[in-house]
């Protein structure tokens, strides 16, 4: 595990990606087209996720600030509940029945995305989010606890 390692599959990830969605282009089918390019953009995720691990081993993590926290919180809580929704819509499509396997298999695949995006969200919100908030509080505690005379000349 090094970044070097890491460097080195994010740019095979985006070369396949790219070569992926190209390779699409031109197919006719719409069931093999639009897996074609869900492939290619999870390659690209996959290439994204590999640039995060290169600068996790960097030591390199910026705090979240108090203002940042809010809205990180809050856009995160939006798309949690947006995926819930969406969520119930395809449970209750799929629970009506659907004749078409090919549409079937796409409501299927969109089922198991939603499901995996709203823990991923939810894993997302409880512990990156909320444990790695650095508050105002925070660095005054830190200050407070270093400081040799905690505000008063001499102790």
């Amino acid at each position: 595990m090094s970044n070097a390692s890491f460097e080195k599959m994010s740019k095979l990830e985006k070369e396949y990606s790219r070569k992926l969605a190209e390779s699409a282009k031109d197919v006719k089918n719409p069931v093999v087209r639009v897996v074609m390019v869900a492939v290619a953009q999870d390659s690209l995720k996959h290439s994204m996720i590999y640039d995060a691990m290169t600068e996790l081993l960097k030591g390199e993590r910026p705090l979240i600030g108090e203002v940042e926290l809010d809205r990180i919180a809050g856009e995160i809580e939006y798309h949690i509940r947006t995926e819930e929704e969406m969520i119930r819509y395809l449970k209750e499509t799929l629970e009506k029945g659907v004749d078409n396997k090919a549409i079937k298999f796409f409501l299927e695949t969109l089922l198991r995305d939603e499901l995996y995006h709203h823990a991923l969200l939810k894993k997302v919100l409880e512990m990156i989010v909320r444990r790695e908030a650095f508050t105002e509080s925070d660095l005054w505690d830190l200050i407070w606890k270093e400081a040799t005379f905690h505000g008063a000349p001499g102790g």
